[in-house]
């Protein structure tokens, strides 16, 4: 049984993560005003957390310090055993209960100079809607909010999950793409704020998708050059 613990499916998920993205081919793509070395918060849809996750712990952005909330549920586990190896700092806590502390919490970490990847829509949706928490932090802490957008050029999809889960096939062609980063200075209409959000990470992912499919260009490095 103990073969079965958190920990242990967490570093097997892990294991098993890392063989499927050593075969992907990746281009990280930044819209002009993004400033790399700058810390923000990293906003994307829950379906398309994979590459980010995965990807953005080892870059250089926002000088490599990089942070993400993990639920203090048993599931939590198993995922800061993953999410640890991968090189974030963690924030222990739930977007649903005791909300505010998590957000106190990652709005403090945040401070320290981590960038902090969240999923707008998570963690049970309703799928492409943003939460209120990215604007928030983004907002409290005085840092840009950045859309974060993703394509694969063959993926399986999980269409029986909430949010349709995308989990690239391996030899992929995955594209990122940091679009430009919101300055969130009022919150006084949230609804207003979310929609912005809303439209941003969407444009985003479409963006990455015309530059998969090479209708776009813009300015591109590679994964290992980040």
């Amino acid at each position: 049984m103990k073969l079965l613990s958190p920990s242990f499916i967490g570093g097997f998920a892990h294991f098993l993560s890392q063989l499927i993205v050593k075969t992907l081919r990746v281009d990280i793509c930044v819209h002009p005003n993004v400033v790399v070395e700058r810390q923000h918060i990293y906003a994307f849809w829950h379906d398309k957390q994979f590459a980010p996750i995965m990807l953005l712990a080892k870059s250089k952005l926002g000088q490599g310090k990089h942070a993400c909330l993990v639920s203090a549920s048993g599931d939590g586990e198993m995922l800061s055993e993953w999410l640890k190896r991968l090189g974030y700092r963690l924030v222990r806590g739930s977007s649903s209960r005791k909300a505010l502390s998590s957000l106190v919490n990652l709005i403090a970490v945040t401070k320290e100079g981590y960038s902090v990847g969240i999923t707008a829509d998570g963690p049970r949706g309703p799928i492409y809607k943003a939460k209120t928490g990215p604007a928030f932090i983004a907002y409290k802490a005085g840092v840009g909010l950045i859309p974060l957008g993703v394509a694969y050029s063959a993926k399986w999809q999980f269409n029986k999950s909430w949010d349709k889960y995308q989990l690239p096939k391996p030899f992929a062609k995955t594209v990122i793409y940091i679009g430009e980063p919101l300055a969130i200075t009022d919150i006084s209409d949230m609804d207003k704020v979310l929609e912005n959000v809303d439209q941003a990470i969407n444009d985003s992912d479409q963006k990455a998708l015309q530059i998969l499919e090479g209708r776009e260009e813009t300015l591109s490095f590679s994964y290992n050059s980040l």
